[in-house]
């Protein structure tokens, strides 16, 4: 069979350009080395390192939100750890208030005091963290969440709402980063309205409580009763139909006991939702080194074969480039 002159060029031009594709190829993988630069590299892996790289990054976005929620919270388990305090000083207040020798201006410098202690807490209560956001108006974050009224008396009224906001952490969790400062709290200081509605001269219960309310109707009771406001006076029948002051006391203390509970267990939750997001940031960061491990098993490159293999298809290029030299310059006009 008669191979034409043009064929033979074709021929050797298509076998160089070949080789010099495959040696550009190695040449591309070593100097990334990766094995699959492109899906035509290997199909297979490509499709799975995309996969695995999206989950990654889901990954990472959850390892970013579980940082932020632990932030987040530090600032209101701080705040409720002090506010502990501010409770258990304005308890002492009214333990000193059951002193039998306290003469009326000793009560009116504990109801001083305790004004003062009471300003303090309401004021932990409308904290706000680093954007101006209150962390206990629930999703009313622009809303401040406790008003204090300080007259003859003291009146405190929740603005908020009882909703929370979350952040998903992982895969069908998420965790509440607000808690309502109405279940933290309580929602007023006002006595709570008997039904039946007493008939005078019968009067609703300065010591009764609403549950969930009874930091703030404590408060509020322990400052009538330092100033002697609706408080049963031996010497003055008109005032037979109020409690005693020693029963209002006790009922003081009982409230402060239960507020104290109410504000700790929400401190526990909150104490307990940062241990998660913590557990979950380590979990996260082992997912990634997971991802990351895959991704190199597929794409990475087998650096002293690819070396060899480069060798070789150089070596292989030049015996092709001089062999085609030496071919190119055949030609039956050399022997007529």
């Amino acid at each position: 069979m008669r191979v034409s002159s043009n064929t033979q060029y074709l021929t050797g031009t298509y076998g160089l350009q070949k080789q010099q594709s495959q040696l550009g190829r190695l040449q591309e993988q070593l100097s990334l080395l990766k094995r699959v630069v492109r899906p035509s590299d290997d199909p297979v892996a490509s499709s799975q390192v995309v996969n695995i790289m999206q989950a990654q990054s889901r990954n990472t976005q959850f390892l970013e939100n579980a940082k932020n929620v632990e932030l987040r919270l530090a600032v209101p388990e701080a705040t409720l750890r002090k506010g502990s305090e501010v409770i258990q000083n304005i308890k002492t207040l009214a333990v000193q208030a059951g002193n039998g020798g306290l003469t009326t201006e000793d009560r009116r410098m504990l109801q001083t005091s305790l004004r003062e202690q009471v300003k303090e807490l309401v004021g932990l209560a409308n904290t706000t963290d680093a954007n101006g956001d209150y962390l206990f108006s629930g999703t009313k974050t622009q809303t401040k969440p406790f008003e204090l009224t300080v007259n003859s008396g003291i009146a405190i009224q929740y603005n908020g709402d009882y909703g929370q906001l979350d952040v998903q952490v992982s895969t069908g969790r998420d965790l509440s980063i607000t808690d309502p400062g109405g279940v933290i709290f309580g929602v007023t200081s006002a006595i709570p309205t008997p039904v039946p509605a007493p008939v005078p001269p019968a009067v609703a219960d300065p010591n009764a409580t609403t549950p969930g309310s009874e930091l703030w109707q404590a408060v509020r009771r322990l400052d009538e009763i330092l100033s002697a406001q609706q408080v049963a006076v031996p010497s003055d029948p008109a005032t037979a139909v109020y409690p005693t002051y020693d029963d209002s006391l006790a009922m003081v203390l009982d409230s402060f006991d239960a507020g104290l509970e109410q504000l700790l267990q929400v401190e526990a939750k909150i104490g307990a939702r940062m241990k998660e997001a913590e557990s979950l940031q380590t979990v996260g960061e082992d997912i990634n080194v997971q991802y990351a491990a895959n991704i190199s098993n597929l794409q990475d490159l087998d650096v002293p074969q690819a070396i060899s293999d480069f060798q070789l298809a150089q070596t292989a290029l030049e015996a092709s480039q001089k062999t085609y030299q030496q071919i190119s310059k055949l030609s039956l006009f050399n022997f007529i």
